[in-house]
């Protein structure tokens, strides 16, 4: 992506960013602000590790704790400011094309989340700072459980702009630097792509931390920052099966965008499954597509790709994972990369990650990456 006549701007942008980011890092990491705690320990008095294993990994209890709406039943929360903030360093021996320096504050985001009365929740993610650009809102929702809380069958409901539920988180919970090459992909003039927020409402049955659940999705026929119009409602179902250590996914999307002078009605159809062990994890998906439109002489093509990843901790603070991913379609033909990556937790709310993307497009290359991520 180019900046055009702006790029010097931004560059200026990015370097007192980054200054004023590193002053915020040597504030965070002093002696008296180790053992600062984000929003939600800080509401239960619990650590951080109680959630996450490496800041943003969430345990299985914070992933039952967030599919609760930010509540413990039966536990009273304390009163806390609900914010908390993330600032992720990054670089990359690739160099930027807009003409961004290889190492800059990749990501600044805040967060506000809570509870509204005894059912309801809320959630705000906000990037001040986005690919070493001027971010803008991601998620802005609010949620409501229908059911009580020891309901065999919970219920809820969600509305606003959220990240979609898919079997692999694509942005929030992603520990590469790397994006998902399948939630990236878009075939022909068609903009879609599921890495973006979407805004819509959502109707789930079930518990997300175990047995089935289904979801229903009624969402906008628009993509953020394309300048196509919008057309009508998209619809997405979703389905989920957690037994034991495995868990299973099925999605479907259906939407149509105005394209090439005609309409691109669409569906990507997808497959998850995830085996988590102890240390372990694998995860796998498989996902195809059908376009109506893909040229302007209105033929239809086809597309799919797929990843699998794995995930090892070696001791609670080091891990390394490996991921093998392809797409392929019938305007971007057959891509495919390797990512390596080890991190490791410098603090309870810090860690240092450093990858290599293998990519094979249009012939074998190395890229080199690096993040440093803190949370408060």
């Amino acid at each position: 992506m180019t900046l055009g006549p702006s790029s010097s701007s931004y560059r200026f942008f990015a370097v007192r960013i980054a200054a004023i980011a590193f002053a915020l890092l040597a504030v965070f990491f002093t002696p008296r602000r180790i053992d600062a705690i984000p929003y939600f320990a800080h509401e239960y008095g619990m650590t951080c590790q109680k959630c996450h294993t490496v800041v943003p990994r969430l345990t299985e209890f914070g992933a039952a704790f967030e599919a609760h709406g930010f509540a413990i039943p039966g536990a009273r929360p304390r009163a806390t400011v609900p914010v908390a903030v993330k600032i992720n360093t990054a670089y990359t021996s690739e160099p930027d094309i807009s003409g961004l320096p290889k190492t800059t504050v990749d990501e600044v985001e805040l967060f506000l989340a809570g509870r509204i009365g005894s059912r309801g929740n809320y959630f705000v993610e906000q990037y001040a700072i986005d690919g070493g650009r001027p971010g803008a809102t991601r998620d802005a929702w609010i949620g409501y459980r229908a059911t009580s809380d020891d309901a065999h069958v919970p219920v809820s409901l969600r509305a606003g702009a959220f990240t979609l539920p898919l079997p692999i988180d694509p942005e929030s919970f992603r520990e590469s630097l790397t994006h998902y090459a399948i939630f990236d992909q878009k075939v022909g003039a068609n903009p879609f792509a599921f890495f973006d927020a979407k805004t819509g409402v959502e109707l789930r049955v079930g518990d997300l931390a175990r047995g089935p659940s289904v979801a229903v999705l009624a969402l906008a026929g628009h993509d953020r920052q394309s300048g196509i119009a919008s057309h009508g409602i998209d619809t997405m179902a979703v389905a989920r099966d957690v037994y034991g250590p495995f868990t299973l996914s099925a999605y479907a999307y259906l939407g149509a965008r105005p394209v090439y002078g005609g309409l691109d009605r669409f569906r990507r159809i997808g497959y998850g499954a995830t085996y988590a062990v102890g240390k372990f994890e694998a995860q796998g998906l498989l996902q195809n597509g059908v376009d109506d439109r893909i040229d302007a002489l209105g033929n239809s093509g086809l597309s799919s790709g797929g990843l699998v990843q794995m995930r090892y901790a070696f001791t609670r603070r080091f891990f390394g994972s490996l991921r093998y991913e392809g797409t392929n379609d019938a305007t971007g033909g057959f891509a495919r990369d390797l990512v390596p990556l080890v991190g490791y937790r410098l603090t309870r709310n810090a860690r240092l990650t450093v990858e290599d993307l293998i990519t094979h497009v249009p012939t074998a290359k190395h890229i080199l990456g690096a993040q440093y991520t803190v949370a408060y």
